[in-house]
């Protein structure tokens, strides 16, 4: 069982690998950010916006991650003060400045995104 501890790491990663989301929506948009864990420890960020008058903004950035038990760490972006971490329900839990922000994995497939 030579390679048992690189299994155990993919198994691991498995539970984050995916897409991420969470959306708010107001009378005047709809704001949606959404977090897409890849393969070796690839992600995105995406922040889009819709207004009431179909006006459309996004941005993407792109980042690293490590996961390390429940705390997800991302890495190349701008996070100060932020921390992530898998809840028992298995949402992904934003904490930062502006309180806490719940991502539900809306799909397994990241495979779009890449």
């Amino acid at each position: 069982m030579s390679c048992s501890s690189d299994n155990d790491d993919n198994d691991k990663d498995s539970i984050l690998l995916g897409v991420w989301q969470t959306s708010e929506v107001t009378t005047e948009a709809t704001t949606t950010f959404t977090l897409v864990f890849g393969d070796n420890n690839t992600g995105l960020s995406i922040y889009a916006i819709e207004t009431n008058t179909g006006e459309e903004t996004s941005s993407l950035e792109p980042f690293n991650w490590e996961l390390n038990g429940k705390v997800v760490t991302i890495l190349d972006t701008d996070v100060s003060g932020n921390s992530y971490e898998i809840n028992d329900d298995g949402q992904l839990e934003l904490t930062g400045s502006a309180g806490v922000v719940v991502l539900d994995k809306i799909s397994n497939d990241y495979s779009d995104y890449y």
